[in-house]
C-alpha cells in the first residue's frame, strides 16, 4: 500500500510539474502580448531630475492649447534603417508625440510622414528646410524633422530631430506647441552696450542666448540713445549701459514706473569690455550703473568693488609672475546649489552658472520696495578692490589676502513695489539720434506728461555681471551643446516678466554637464587644509633658489667648482640639499591633497567591480536559504501526512 502510493505521489508531481511548465510558458506568453499591446509606452524614469517624465509645465501649456496644431513629423524609413540607433531615438519620438495628442483629445494632431524619394512628400520636407541625408550612392535622401502649424498658418520647423539633443525633446516639442498657440510672438527690445546682438551679417553673429531668445520671442534692438521706449515690448533688455544718455535713463525711468518689465545687466568690471587702443592693459567702458535709477529701485552698487568667493571660485592654470600655476581664482564663480533661490520660477530648476569679476547688490530697505535675491554668494566671500582684479596679477595672491565676510552677496534680485521717479526736476532734453523707435528729433512731438509714482507695480530682474552672457560662459564652442544654465537664466527672466512662464520648468533639466561635486569639495578642503603649508615651501624653495643664483653670480659664470673655497663649496652643497628637501617636502603635500580624492576614486572602483557581485551572490544565498526552508518544511508535512495515514489504516 504504501509502494503504491508512493508512486501515485511520485507520478502526481511529474504531473503537477509538467502543468506548472506548460502554465508558466503560458503566462510568459501572455504577460508579454499584455505587456506590447497594453503597456507600449509605459517606461520607468531612473534618472535624478526625472528628464523623461513629462513635466507639469508641458501639461499646463497642452491643457490651454484651443485652436488646431499640426504636428507633422517627416520620418524616412530608409534612414532609419540605414541608422539602427536613429531608429530607437525615433520610437522616442514617437512616443512624446502620442503623448501629446492623447493629452490635448487630438487638437494637437500628429501625422507621421514617409518622404519616399521624388515624391510630393519629399518636395513638401524640401520646402520646409529639412536637412537630408544620402540614403545610398545614387544621391536619394532621408528625413527626420518636424513641422508644426496652427489654423492661421503660422510655422515652425524642427530641421532635424537631432539624437545629441534627447535631453531637450521636450522643451524643443513643447516650445514649438507654445509658440504655435500664442496669437503673436512676445517683443523684446535689447539695449546693447556689448554688440550682444551681432551684426546684420552675421559677423560678428548675435550671441548664443539671444539666438536662444529668437526661437522664442520676437527680438529686437532699441537705439542705445533712445528718447522712448518702444511702446509695443513686452520687455527691455539692457546689457551693460556704461555710456547710456541722461535721456536714455529717463526712458527707462518712466518705462518702470508704468509697470514696464526690465532686465538690467551692469557690472563693475566687465572683462569683455574693448581695449583702448592706446592702452592695450586699459579697457574703454569697464564699468556699468544705471546713475540714479537703482537707488530709486531699492539698491545700490559699488562699481569699485569685485565679489570673490573661494567655496565658488574656478580653478585656473594661468601666468603667475614667471612661472605657472593652477589655483582657485576667486572673482570668477562656479555657481550651484543654495545659492539659487529655490523658491522663484526664474532659478528653482537651474544647476550650473557661471559668473566672471561681478559685483554685488545692497538692499536699501526702503519702504514699499521688496528686493527678492535670485544669486547669492556663500559666506565665505569678500568684496575685493575692482583695480586689484583687473591687473590679473598671481591668483595666489588674491587668496593669500582673502578675508571672508561673513555675508552672502546679492549677485541677482528680483525688485518689485512702487517708487517715485529719478527725475524730480524733469525730464532731460532729446538726444539728437537718428532713432527709428522717436519721433523725428528735429520736431520733437509734445513731451508726454512726466510720471512721477508708480502706476504700476515695478517688474525688475537686476544682475551685477555682463560677462555671464559671454558666449565662453554659455555653450561649447566646438559642439554647441551648453557648459551651464547662464542662457536658461535670461530666458526664464524673459518667459517669466512677459506674462508666461510655462516653459521655465523645462529649461535647465538637460544640462549635459554633470560636475562630480563631492570630488569638488574633497579638493576644496584639501586645498584649503594643505594651502598654507605649500605656500611657505614654495617661498622657502625660491628664496632658497635666489640665494644659490646670488652665490654662483658672485663667483662669476665661468668659476669652476674645485676653485672656490670650502666654505663657497659648502654653501652650494647645504643649499642644494635644501632644494632637494624642499622639493621631497612639496611633492609629500601634493601628494596628501590627492590622497582624499584617490581613496574615494578607489572606492568607487571597488563599489563598481565587487559591490554588484556581493549584491547578487548574496540575494542567491537568501533565496538558496528559503527554499531550502520550504523544502523541509514541505518534507515534514509530507512525513507528518503518512504518520496521520498509517495510523489511520
Amino acid at each position: 500500500m504504501d509502494t503504491l502510493l508512493a508512486r501515485l505521489g511520485k507520478l502526481d508531481r511529474s504531473v503537477l510539474a509538467i502543468t506548472g511548465i506548460v502554465l508558466a510558458i503560458v503566462l510568459f506568453l501572455a504577460v508579454n502580448l499584455f505587456a506590447a499591446v497594453a503597456l507600449n509606452s509605459a517606461r520607468t524614469d531612473l534618472t535624478q531630475d526625472k528628464l523623461y517624465t513629462l513635466t507639469n509645465s508641458t501639461r499646463g501649456i497642452l491643457a490651454g492649447v484651443k485652436e488646431p496644431i499640426t504636428l507633422r513629423l517627416f520620418q524616412s524609413q530608409g534612414l532609419m534603417t540605414a541608422a539602427p540607433t536613429l531608429a530607437v531615438y525615433a520610437a522616442r519620438v514617437n512616443e512624446l508625440l502620442r503623448a501629446y495628442q492623447s493629452l490635448t483629445g487630438g487638437v494637437v494632431r500628429v501625422e507621421v510622414v514617409n518622404p519616399v524619394p521624388f515624391s510630393s512628400a519629399e518636395d513638401r520636407a524640401i520646402a520646409f528646410q529639412l536637412r537630408g541625408f544620402q540614403l545610398n550612392e545614387t544621391g536619394e535622401q532621408g528625413y527626420f524633422g518636424l513641422v508644426g502649424n496652427n489654423s492661421t498658418d503660422d510655422v515652425q520647423a524642427i530641421s532635424f530631430l537631432d539624437p545629441t539633443r534627447e535631453q531637450f525633446l521636450e522643451y524643443d516639442l513643447t516650445r514649438m506647441v507654445s509658440a504655435l498657440a500664442r496669437p503673436r510672438k512676445p517683443v523684446v527690445g535689447v539695449i546693447d552696450g556689448m554688440r550682444v546682438m551681432g551684426d546684420d551679417s552675421g559677423n560678428p553673429p548675435a550671441w548664443s542666448f539671444v539666438r536662444q531668445m529668437k526661437s522664442t520671442y520676437d527680438v529686437r534692438a532699441v537705439n542705445y540713445q533712445a528718447n522712448f521706449m518702444p511702446g509695443d515690448a513686452d520687455v527691455i533688455i539692457a546689457v551693460h549701459p556704461a555710456l547710456i544718455s541722461e535721456r536714455t535713463l529717463y526712458a527707462l525711468d518712466q518705462y518702470v514706473l508704468q509697470g514696464g518689465s526690465l532686465i538690467v545687466f551692469v557690472d563693475p568690471f566687465a572683462e569683455n569690455s574693448p581695449k583702448d587702443p592706446q592702452n592695450p592693459l586699459s579697457y574703454l567702458f569697464p564699468t556699468s550703473t544705471l546713475g540714479a535709477l537703482l537707488p530709486k529701485w531699492g539698491l545700490s552698487m559699488d562699481e569699485t568693488k569685485i565679489v570673490g568667493d573661494r567655496q565658488m571660485a574656478m580653478r585656473v592654470s594661468g601666468a603667475g609672475g614667471p612661472t605657472r600655476v593652477v589655483a582657485d581664482y576667486v572673482p570668477w564663480l562656479q555657481i550651484r546649489g543654495d545659492a539659487f533661490n529655490a523658491d522663484d520660477a526664474i532659478t528653482n530648476r537651474l544647476q550650473l552658472m557661471r559668473m566672471s569679476s561681478a559685483g554685488a547688490f545692497k538692499d536699501l530697505g526702503i519702504d514699499g520696495i521688496k528686493v527678492t535675491p535670485l544669486i547669492q554668494t556663500t559666506r565665505d566671500s569678500m568684496l575685493m578692490e575692482a583695480t586689484s582684479v583687473r591687473r590679473r596679477g598671481d591668483p595666489n595672491t588674491l587668496l593669500q589676502n582673502f578675508v571672508p565676510s561673513g555675508v552672502r552677496q546679492i549677485l541677482a534680485a528680483r525688485v518689485t513695489g512702487k517708487t517715485t521717479t529719478a527725475f524730480p526736476d524733469g525730464p532731460p532734453a532729446l538726444n539728437k539720434s537718428n532713432d527709428p523707435n522717436n519721433p523725428d528729433p528735429e520736431v520733437p512731438p509734445p513731451e508726454p506728461a512726466q510720471v512721477k509714482v508708480s502706476t504700476a507695480p515695478m517688474n525688475i530682474i537686476v544682475v551685477a555681471d555682463e560677462d555671464m552672457l559671454d558666449d565662453t560662459h554659455v555653450a561649447n564652442f566646438q559642439t554647441g551643446q551648453p557648459v551651464s544654465n547662464n542662457a536658461d537664466f535670461v530666458v526664464n527672466a524673459v518667459e517669466n516678466l512677459s506674462g508666461g512662464g510655462a516653459l521655465i520648468g523645462l529649461r535647465g533639466r538637460g544640462l549635459s554637464h554633470r560636475p562630480f561635486t563631492t570630488v569638488d569639495e574633497i579638493e576644496a578642503a584639501a586645498r584649503s587644509k594643505y594651502f598654507e603649508t605649500e605656500q611657505r615651501l614654495q617661498n622657502e624653495l625660491q628664496d632658497t633658489q635666489n640665494q644659490l643664483a646670488q652665490l654662483q653670480a658672485l663667483q662669476g659664470a665661468d668659476a669652476q667648482f674645485e676653485l672656490l673655497t670650502q666654505d663657497q663649496q659648502q654653501q652650494i652643497i647645504d643649499f642644494n640639499k635644501k632644494m632637494l628637501t624642499l622639493r621631497e617636502q612639496l611633492r609629500d603635500v601634493r601628494a596628501a591633497l590627492n590622497k582624499d580624492i584617490d581613496t574615494l576614486r578607489r572606492n568607487l572602483q571597488l563599489l563598481n567591480i565587487a559591490a554588484v557581485p556581493v549584491v547578487l551572490i548574496g540575494f542567491g544565498v537568501l533565496i538558496a536559504i528559503w527554499r531550502r526552508g520550504r523544502l523541509a518544511a514541505a518534507r515534514a508535512a509530507a512525513r507528518t501526512q503518512r504518520q496521520r495515514q498509517g495510523a489511520a489504516v
